[in-house]
């Protein structure tokens, strides 16, 4: 499956420059002992480009099919069903003093962490970080290099099975392309960044990437996830955190997508009935499992069910929204959008609209955030957040004259 998705010292080149590796055929490395040379290369560089074409739609795990690395020497693409030893790669990601350049990232090194258990060190997400620049976001990786770059890509192999081999020319040429780029796309970048004055912006939004929280998922932050779970009591809640964690189980045995295994809305429909029987569960349509795997979510109803209130997750508030807090919400993203689009940042990167929603709620009635808001933290507070915070208190004016909105005096 191909998805379109601290810092070194930048180069002083043009940022339309192309990477001097764009016109070489890519190296393939299929022994342990040429990828341990490679990885020992990419280190004393101190920067490289990393990417994964992986396959997700019919396993439980995802599987990576092949790996791409590269800087403006060097561009290899890694057969990981030859090398027998990856670990130089996950070394090298976890290694603070070396920088890791993605594109749309958070799936390759979500499969970093889990391959290695290491935490990926000193990410530099050219997507994200075009999100600090423009306007646009998020912007595919075609469209980055040719704004930046002036290079068209001609992505022509996103139905690739890459895990089927040999890898024809077309292909390799395809997987080189995701990563040949990036080193000068990022200098093109940080350029912009630091003309802006915005590079401790780029500290404070990458380094996500090396905090656990960002790689960890509770089956009760996954029960929450779950369509149709907010229609759920506390009790239904703790009856979904235990089938969330039974399906995992399942989809790990039968080595199929845990999604396939058992539907969401199934799960909420279980949990909302309190089912323990196999009987009452197979009446689900599109319920397929056999007995034993039956068995096992009734089991996993009788555990949540037998569990103390105080133990049941909390049942998420009730949205009783009012129409001036509608309003309101509306109002401070036209403040947002405003304010993103004269300092060409994008709006999308900043807030979702539950954002502003959230924000907008816990000022208007003083109440403390469920969770730490975007807006009230980092360099989202000190670049909007507290201007919306000023105009939603009086403080700041907002006029609009001929379809303009203007903030301020």
């Amino acid at each position: 499956m191909h998805r379109g998705k601290g810092t070194s010292k930048p180069s002083r080149k043009p940022p339309t420059q192309r990477a001097s590796t764009a016109n070489q055929d890519p190296l393939l490395v299929t022994e342990t002992e040429k990828l341990r040379e490679i990885c020992e290369q990419l280190g004393q560089e101190k920067s490289f480009a990393f990417d994964t074409e992986f396959i997700m739609e019919d396993r439980f795990k995802p599987e990576i099919g092949l790996i791409q690395l590269a800087t403006d020497n060097v561009v290899a693409l890694v057969d990981p069903y030859k090398v027998d030893d990856l670990s130089p790669i996950w070394t090298l990601i976890a290694d603070p003093e070396i920088e890791v350049i993605v594109h749309a990232g958070s799936e390759d090194l979500n499969l970093a962490h889990a391959e290695s258990g290491l935490l990926p060190q000193n990410v530099f997400d050219c997507q994200i970080a075009c999100g600090m620049i423009t306007t646009d976001f998020p912007l595919s990786l075609a469209r980055i290099t040719r704004n930046l770059l002036r290079v068209r890509l001609h992505k022509s192999q996103t139905l690739t099975d890459w895990r089927r081999r040999p890898l024809t020319p077309e292909q390799m040429r395809y997987a080189a392309d995701d990563v040949i780029y990036l080193p000068a796309i990022r200098r093109a970048i940080q350029t912009r960044i630091e003309k802006l004055d915005r590079t401790d912006w780029m500290g404070d939004e990458m380094s996500r990437f090396s905090d656990p929280a960002t790689y960890q998922r509770s089956d009760q932050a996954k029960a929450v996830r779950l369509k149709g779970a907010g229609s759920l009591d506390g009790l239904g809640l703790a009856i979904a955190r235990e089938l969330v964690g039974a399906r995992e189980i399942l989809a790990n045995e039968y080595n199929r997508p845990v999604r396939t295994v058992v539907r969401d809305h199934l799960i909420v429909e279980i949990a909302r009935h309190r089912w323990t029987k196999p009987s009452d569960i197979r009446k689900l349509r599109g319920m397929n499992l056999r007995n034993s795997a039956l068995s096992q979510l009734g089991s996993a109803v009788e555990r949540a069910c037998a569990l103390p209130e105080e133990d049941w997750p909390p049942v998420a508030p009730t949205n009783d929204e009012t129409d001036q807090e509608a309003a309101l919400a509306m109002l401070l993203g036209s403040v947002l959008r405003t304010h993103c689009e004269q300092q060409d940042v994008s709006h999308q990167l900043v807030a979702s609209k539950a954002d502003l929603r959230e924000f907008t709620r816990t000022r208007v009635r003083s109440e403390p955030p469920t969770a730490r808001l975007p807006l009230d933290g980092g360099w989202r507070q000190s670049f909007v957040g507290q201007l919306i915070s000023d105009v939603l208190s009086g403080n700041v004016p907002v006029r609009v004259k001929d379809g303009i909105v203007t903030i301020g005096e």
